[in-house]
């Protein structure tokens, strides 16, 4: 008999979409690097079940949020988003509410789960888990004993080696993996935030990082650089096994 045909997503982070048609963020523009990213995603063979949008989706300028969806309801997938330290979670859930596009904190397909989690924290750029954050997974993975689960959020949860970023990081990651380090079917952590690719492994537990869609950070530097590399996003595979295979996709 032929494999079961794997559930495919995909993830896009660090929009920072503005008001303004054709701004730039550390000189990259905004908008192109965006459109790139979607063109890339909508002709993918085959096509993504679903995308996640994993935070800073706006930059800084909640007016945007209108702007973001008309973006979004472009890809042929639903988006779940999640907020990140550049975003605000009250108008964005407000605006990403019903429809292709919205604000998400949970969803299952097959023999997977998702817990999309808000580690933005009111006027700080680091990430912070509140505890009903940390609640819903711990409720995530007590319930669904049987579902191999993934966990998103924006915020890096460890440091990655980037010494200026590594000063932005889940302040009580360590919670999360302790958390974590009690389910056997917790699979990976992945996020965004660091405008770059990144792999690791923390026990059992695998670690991604995202390239944005707008500009992108040279990893393993202690000041700010900007890295001349094209935007991507990441794509992923999951098997009803629980194996998982994932890459990243630079946009030219």
């Amino acid at each position: 008999m032929p494999a079961a045909e794997p559930l495919r997503a995909v993830q896009i982070t660090d929009l920072h979409l503005k008001t303004e048609p054709g701004s730039r963020l550390w000189g990259a523009d905004i908008d192109a690097g965006l459109n790139a990213v979607l063109a890339h995603i909508r002709n993918r063979k085959p096509a993504p079940d679903f995308v996640l949008a994993t935070g800073d989706l706006v930059g800084d300028e909640p007016q945007a949020y209108p702007r973001l969806r008309e973006f979004l309801e472009t890809l042929d997938a639903p988006v779940y988003c999640l907020p990140g330290n550049h975003d605000f979670p009250g108008p964005m859930g407000q605006v990403l509410r019903g429809g292709r596009v919205r604000r998400q904190r949970y969803l299952s397909a097959g023999n997977w789960q998702i817990a999309l989690l808000d580690s933005s924290f009111p006027n700080s750029p680091a990430g912070h888990l509140a505890s009903g954050e940390l609640a819903l997974l711990d409720t995530v993975l007590a319930t669904g004993p049987d579902l191999h689960t993934l966990v998103y959020l924006h915020h890096n949860p460890l440091p990655v080696g980037t010494g200026w970023l590594d000063t932005m990081t889940v302040v009580n990651g360590e919670a999360l993996f302790a958390l974590l380090e009690r389910y056997p079917q917790a699979r990976a952590v992945i996020f965004g935030h660091i405008h770059g690719e990144f792999v690791g492994q923390r026990g059992a537990i695998q670690l991604f990082a995202t390239p944005a869609t707008s500009v992108q950070f040279k990893p393993n530097t202690p000041d700010p650089q900007v890295d001349d590399v094209p935007p991507g996003y990441r794509w992923f595979e999951l098997y009803a096994d629980g194996t998982l295979k994932t890459g990243v996709q630079r946009v030219g």
